[in-house]
């Protein structure tokens, strides 16, 4: 299957085919980050890091509990990373609902809410005030969690939830933002791993036949 849209929202992906990107230095800046963190996340054939992130109510609050990489032990793990502020991920929803819906029997899935990809008071763009999706970086896990229920109530989003901290440790092991896709099987052996986000809904695809192999 080739789908080369970003996204299943129209709105969105006509705004970044005419997206200008934010001053080089800036860019340069980022690509270095990323490209230190890529370089440390777990690839195919290698162990997951272990994690523990907070789980989240089905309605998006917080649980108080934790959740841990042995959790899953039992079973494969098909593992998200996104945030509401980036316009991929929210615009992918749907596609990701669906296959969870489709697969949900047969494998484990976790979408871990991580750090705002376009927070107003960092890189902005125009499709989120569009959108209405305003908020600044969190700076405590209750910010954090706040944006993550309104995420989770406005995209309708079915899949078990938790919340990276405050430092961002699982979004950094796993090289996460501002969007990334998993498979981890029962032995804790990364089977999948998408490229960077943003993506387009071919990578999407990719993903779901690796999860389709299980």
């Amino acid at each position: 299957m080739t789908d080369k849209r970003w996204t299943c929202d129209p709105g969105i992906d006509a705004f970044l085919a005419r997206m200008t990107l934010p001053d080089p230095e800036y860019m340069q800046q980022l690509a270095a980050e990323r490209g230190r963190l890529e370089a440390a996340a777990p690839k195919p054939g290698e162990a997951a890091h272990d994690f523990s992130v907070e789980r989240l109510l089905s309605g998006g609050g917080r649980s108080g509990e934790s959740v841990c990489l042995k959790d899953f032990s039992g079973g494969h793990l098909a593992l998200l990373f996104g945030s509401y502020t980036c316009p991929v991920f929210r615009g992918q929803t749907e596609r990701f609902n669906q296959i969870y819906s489709e697969l949900n029997s047969k494998l484990e899935f976790l979408l871990v809410y991580i750090s705002e990809a376009h927070p107003e008071d960092g890189w902005q763009i125009d499709i989120n005030r569009t959108q209405d999706v305003v908020y600044t970086q969190p700076v405590s896990l209750n910010d954090r969690a706040a944006i993550a229920r309104d995420c989770i109530t406005k995209r309708n989003i079915q899949m078990p939830t938790a919340l990276d901290d405050i430092d961002n440790t699982m979004g950094e092991r796993y090289s996460g933002s501002p969007e990334r896709l998993y498979l981890i099987d029962n032995d804790s052996l990364v089977q999948h791993r998408s490229i960077p986000g943003p993506f387009n809904m071919q990578t999407i695809e990719e993903w779901y036949q690796s999860l389709l192999s299980v």
